[in-house]
């Protein structure tokens, strides 16, 4: 469907709204690199996380079984033990993180990349026919 540009009698009416066009589709094409950036990021703060509750993980695997065999109360013992809780914390720390972002906010975010993916072809196209329209002015 195309858009009313023939209420645009002059071309400095085609000026004035092309100008505004541009400026909104200079916005829409930085929020669009901006949602791709954060995509990137959170993709490789993913990466990251997992790999940190891997190691956190094979930590408590690996000290577990060592603490089992140490008496409670001596030095060899309370240190394992510290290493063990610290482990333990991290695992927990990098599972909460991971599940940080609540199904409402992940929505929103589809919505505005949509938004974006759906906006610039139509300002792309508002801004073809004004154009058109003043040429033929």
């Amino acid at each position: 469907m195309p858009f009313p540009v023939q209420l645009l009698t002059t071309q400095a009416e085609c000026d004035t709204a092309l100008a505004a066009l541009s400026l909104e589709l200079r916005v829409f094409s930085v929020r669009d690199q901006v949602l791709d950036l954060q995509a990137d990021q959170s993709a490789g703060r993913a990466t990251n996380r997992a790999q940190d509750l891997a190691a956190a993980t094979a930590s408590i695997t690996s000290l577990t079984p060592v603490l089992a065999t140490l008496t409670p109360g001596t030095t060899d013992y309370a240190a394992m033990n510290k290493l063990l809780l610290r482990a333990q914390r991290r695992g927990e720390d990098l599972s909460a993180t991971a599940s940080a972002q609540t199904p409402t906010e992940a929505f929103l975010k589809a919505v505005d990349v949509r938004q974006v993916a759906v906006q610039v072809p139509e300002l792309e196209l508002a801004i073809a026919e004004v154009t058109a329209r003043r040429a033929a002015l």
